[in-house]
């Protein structure tokens, strides 16, 4: 009796081992192959943007559509950065002016708005297509993605960083 407790406990724990070490295995295989996530597994997905700053986001958006430069002047605070695809570091300012004042409008998109806020800052990102007419008068469309940082001022957010790099060549502005 003695030996088939310890037979059936030995078939049970090799069981038992056999059933955990397939579960993890096929984990490991998802997480390999990306689990649908780009490639690398572990990575979760990014938190999905909703709130006061996501509306800012898709406000800032509306504001450069419609060339409204007051709207800048409130919700970007006046010592905020604009980094580039080369790490060059830019007043804000300097290319708010060049995309506000284009002929005709430029026509900034995003998508994928993802992001987090804290008590005192947040983060966006999103991919951006920005439609504009080249010096010579040709459609042009730039890909990229978007970073934003935010800092609370009072009860308002106020965008700090700006990072957009372009996918492949931008033209110059």
């Amino acid at each position: 009796m003695k030996r088939s407790i310890l037979v059936l406990i030995i078939i049970v724990v090799a069981l038992a081992g056999s059933a955990l070490a397939q579960a993890s295995q096929g984990r490991g295989q998802e997480q390999g192959r990306g689990g649908g996530r780009g490639g690398r597994g572990g990575i979760p997905a990014p938190p999905t943007l909703t709130g006061p700053v996501a509306d800012m986001v898709n406000a800032i958006v509306t504001a450069i559509n419609n060339q409204d430069a007051a709207y800048f002047q409130k919700n970007v605070a006046p010592d905020a950065i604009w980094v580039d695809e080369d790490f060059h570091f830019f007043p804000v300012n300097f290319f708010l002016n060049r995309i506000m004042q284009a002929k005709p409008a430029k026509k900034l998109a995003i998508t994928n708005l993802t992001g987090q806020t804290w008590d005192g800052g947040a983060w966006a990102g999103a991919r951006y297509t920005l439609d504009e007419t080249t010096a010579a008068g040709a459609p042009n469309q730039m890909k990229g993605s978007l970073t934003l940082t935010f800092k609370k001022t009072g009860n308002d957010w106020q965008v700090v960083m700006v990072h957009a790099p372009v996918d492949g060549t931008a033209i110059a502005h």
